[in-house]
Parts: C-alpha cells; structure tokens; sequence
C-alpha cells in the first residue's frame, strides 16, 4: 500500500494517543518503507521490478528482497523498537504503544495488496501477501481503499480536533 493508506492510519491513531506528535504518527506510518529505501541503498535488500497492465494488474519481473524492513519477523522488531523509544521519548504507556502499533500497521496493509513477497523471517522463509495488487480491478480496489482510510482517518482527526478545541 501507498503513503496514503497509511497515513490514514497516523491519522485515525492521533486521537487514541494525544501526547503523540502527529508528525512522529505519520512517520511511523512508513517507518518500514524508510528501511527498506535504506536497505536497498546500502545493497542489504533488493527492490522488485515491476510492470503494471489493467487485465493483469502489477506484475513482477523480478522478486524483491526485502527481510529487514518489510518481513513479519523484522516488523514486529522495528514496531517494539518504535515503541520503546517512544515511551522514553514521552513517558506515556499510551503514545508508545500507538507508534509501535501504527509502525506494524503499515505491514498489515502491505500484506492486503502485496503478492506473496513479505518473508515471515528471513531470506529462503515462507512468503506472505494476498495479492490485491496483482489484479487489474484489485489494484484499482487498493487505490480506493487508500484514499478511503485516508479520508476517514483525516475525518476523525478532524473531528478530534474539533471537539479539543471546544473545551
């Protein structure tokens, strides 16, 4: 899934953890793409090649390897990591967690739309992803849905804000 999606989630997220910084929300939200762009930069992991048609939707020339930021293991690691920085950070059991929780959420996402290509450990470990992405109507549905979770996570943070400020 794109940044939009997941910065719907920082969004929704704000409200449940005010003493979060929505801009360390939204950062959490694509902390695993952060990785994987470092990790590919410095020859760790290996980005697909991809093509895109309407009948077939995106389709991989070649694989991507990406164990230390997008595997299920290594998410769960970077999300506890986020978490307990956080709560340093702020000193709030609260904040902590939803970073921590927004960080993993950005995994669940890319589990929806990615073909089986999300390590559950490491390299040579089983793959994980549903594959919306690999259909010509899926990805137009995975486009929806990430402009949906981002309006509806910009509505309930505008609804918060707006009922703070009344008070």
């Amino acid at each position: 899934m794109g940044p939009p999606g997941h910065f719907g989630i920082a969004f929704a997220a704000k409200p449940i953890a005010p003493k979060a910084p929505l801009w360390m929300l939204l950062v959490a939200s694509e902390a695993l793409d952060f990785l994987s762009f470092l990790f590919i930069t410095i020859g760790v992991e290996k980005m697909a090649v991809t093509q895109f048609d309407f009948q077939n939707g995106l389709r991989f020339v070649s694989e991507a390897s990406v164990p230390w930021s997008h595997g299920l293991f290594m998410s769960i690691v970077w999300s506890l990591l986020f978490l307990a920085v956080a709560y340093l950070f702020f000193r709030d059991w609260k904040a902590g967690g939803m970073i921590g929780l927004v960080t993993f959420s950005h995994w669940i996402l890319d589990f929806i739309v990615h073909p089986p290509d999300l390590p559950v450990l490491f390299r040579n470990s089983p793959l994980l992803g549903l594959g919306l992405w690999t259909s010509g109507p899926g990805f137009i549905l995975s486009v929806v849905l990430e402009f949906v979770l981002l309006g509806v996570g910009i509505a309930i943070y505008i609804t918060y804000r707006k009922r703070n400020r009344s008070k």
